[in-house]
């Protein structure tokens, strides 16, 4: 306490001065309209730039936090696979053994986007400036998003999961049965799984991530976990209910994926019809 009071004898000079410096102010401004309204203008001027400062840095952080999710998904991704490696710098995933690039990671963000009604859509601000082209995976931190539709130079349209239109083949990872994943159109953070066989022995909380067998998305992708399911007798196949991993309605950072040798893979595919009698 002593030393407190020796403090405040040391700085009172300082301490008077601020205090007489206040009721000036106080008094200069209260008694002249116009000073007022200067004052007033520079007070909230000041007091916007120092929110606008505030959210600025705010939002870097929590730029920075998803950022750092993205790259977690990312070393996931290649661990699951150790055929793959990563080259940070451009996102780029090679084949270790022949050197060729399979799969671009490429970051971007969400600039519009909606869950409420029977199809949803996404934007995103990459384009094809960016390299993007129609029938690109899209995925988050957490999980499968969606799928491009359409581009502009600066900006892409993505076909949400919660689009009853989009089916994402999918397994389940314990066991690698298949089938597909699609949205009813209801709750935004559930969907369903459809085509896999009742005797196959499955529990809530399993993990569901694609197949593979699309040439948009990798194998192994997460895509949601079982929340409930019965059997069906009519068709021997499950009716599965499952929860999203990735929570749209706050997602705001991406990763679209570039299949590289998705277009060799549709042209072989589409001379299936030659070879059927």
């Amino acid at each position: 306490m002593e030393a407190i009071i020796k403090f405040l004898q040391k700085i009172h000079f300082l301490l008077i001065f601020i205090a007489l410096e206040v009721i000036s102010v106080i008094l200069l401004v209260g008694s002249d309209v116009r000073r007022n309204s200067v004052f007033n203008t520079s007070a909230n001027s000041m007091i916007g730039s120092l929110y606008n400062f505030t959210w600025k840095h705010v939002a870097y952080f929590n730029l920075r936090e998803e950022n750092a999710d993205l790259m977690r998904q990312l070393s996931q991704i290649r661990s699951r696979n150790n055929t793959f490696i990563m080259d940070t710098a451009a996102y780029r995933i090679k084949n270790d053994s022949l050197g060729k690039p399979i799969y671009r990671y490429i970051t971007g963000t969400i600039v519009k986007n909606s869950v409420n009604r029977q199809n949803n859509f996404i934007t995103v601000n990459l384009g094809s400036n960016n390299g993007i082209r129609p029938d690109m995976g899209v995925v988050s931190a957490s999980g499968v998003v969606g799928v491009v539709v359409s581009v502009s130079p600066n900006y892409s349209l993505v076909l949400s999961v919660l689009n009853r239109k989009v089916g994402v083949s999918s397994k389940l990872k314990s066991q690698s049965f298949y089938g597909s994943l699609t949205w009813p159109g209801s709750d935004y953070r559930f969907a369903r799984l459809d085509e896999i066989p009742n005797h196959v022995p499955i529990a809530r909380g399993d993990t569901v991530v694609t197949s593979g067998y699309s040439a948009i998305f990798p194998a192994g992708i997460p895509v949601a976990v079982i929340e409930d399911f019965e059997k069906n007798s009519e068709d021997n196949f499950y009716s599965i209910n499952v929860k999203l991993l990735t929570d749209l309605k706050r997602v705001s950072n991406v990763m679209i994926i570039d299949n590289t040798m998705q277009q060799e893979r549709r042209e072989l595919e589409a001379q299936e019809s030659n070879f059927v009698q």
